[in-house]
């Protein structure tokens, strides 16, 4: 019986002295602010970063903070947290400003569709000419990829389409009261309606994206940081970046986390819709064996910005930031 009592008391002081290791590992890891968008697909990746403790095996801790897309944006650029959700046409629009932001890591593809009823007869874009249309304001790289895809077709998005800007609910609701004949939305926002089983993708961006720039892999949604920040803890990227790959290939594989998540981020709840939204969220994940850096896909991305402002989506001036922008 005391050899019993002994060894219980020794395990206990083992699993204390564990239990103060673990601690003591945490408290030295650097703790890391994340801006992350409490709607889409950015958020469901860091959530999955968080869950599965892929921070903490590359040596940080993420801590998020959780806003709407365009706050997010906003708390990143200016320089309110360390990390968080930037685009490379956000990154443009910041630097121009004063707003030395620069971008770590990409994170998926373009994740928009062009959505029209069911019934409809439109068969591509063209067809929408003088139409009312649904889609994102001037300031998010939906609106500028799309405005590249019609420059590049000859036609200036304003004066071909009627365009009604909002964000993904005002765009829900205009298509579903039948107020616009077409609505440019993003996931899972998409795959919500299309669950419904009236409407119908007349054109997926992203493909044409691709075609237009002749590449597989367009690049979207970026982990962006400051100059300033980054300059100070360039030993920390590399960790980052590392863990940053490792979620985008875990999450893009696990519809459980997916179902867990998907009503809080994408408002999805019945089966159908967590079924089409879990297939065409996934495929809009870089692919699992994406490298970065890859300098090829960073041409590319860096041609699309330079063509996009020659057409002056952006004032000349951001030809000077977009080589900067990116860290290597």
């Amino acid at each position: 019986m005391k050899k019993f009592v002994v060894l219980l008391a020794v395990l206990g002081t083992l699993a204390l002295f564990a239990k103060v290791a673990v601690a003591g590992q945490a408290a030295d890891l650097p703790t890391l602010e994340v801006a992350l968008p409490d709607d889409g697909m950015f958020g469901l990746g860091g959530q999955y970063l968080m869950d599965k403790g892929i921070d903490r095996k590359h040596g940080f801790i993420v801590k998020p903070r959780w806003a709407a897309l365009a706050e997010a944006e906003k708390l990143v650029a200016f320089g309110t947290v360390q990390l968080g959700i930037a685009t490379a046409e956000s990154a443009v629009r910041a630097n121009l400003s004063d707003i030395a932001l620069r971008l770590i890591s990409p994170y998926q593809t373009p994740h928009n569709s062009i959505l029209v009823r069911k019934d409809a007869p439109y068969k591509n874009l063209k067809d929408l000419k003088d139409k009312p249309f649904a889609m994102p304001p001037e300031v998010t790289s939906a609106y500028n990829n799309f405005d590249y895809m019609m420059k590049k077709e000859g036609i200036q998005i304003e004066k071909f389409f009627q365009l009604k800007k909002l964000g993904a609910a005002g765009i829900s609701t205009m298509l579903e009261r039948g107020e616009v004949e077409a609505g440019y939305s993003w996931e899972a926002h998409a795959s919500k309606l299309l669950a419904t089983g009236k409407y119908r993708v007349l054109v997926t961006p992203r493909d044409e994206l691709n075609r237009i720039l002749n590449t597989k892999v367009k690049l979207l949604g970026w982990l962006g940081t400051s100059e300033s920040w980054a300059a100070k803890n360039s030993a920390l990227i590399p960790k980052i970046r590392a863990a940053w790959s490792e979620m985008i290939k875990g999450v893009q594989n696990d519809e459980e986390h997916f179902r867990k998540h998907a009503k809080r981020l994408f408002g999805l709840e019945t089966e159908e819709e967590l079924k089409i939204g879990w297939s065409r969220t996934k495929q809009f994940f870089l692919p699992g064996d994406f490298p970065w850096p890859d300098k090829a896909n960073l041409d590319i991305e860096k041609r699309y910005l330079r063509e996009s402002t020659e057409m002056g989506i952006f004032p000349k001036e951001a030809a000077k930031f977009i080589d900067v922008m990116f860290i290597p």
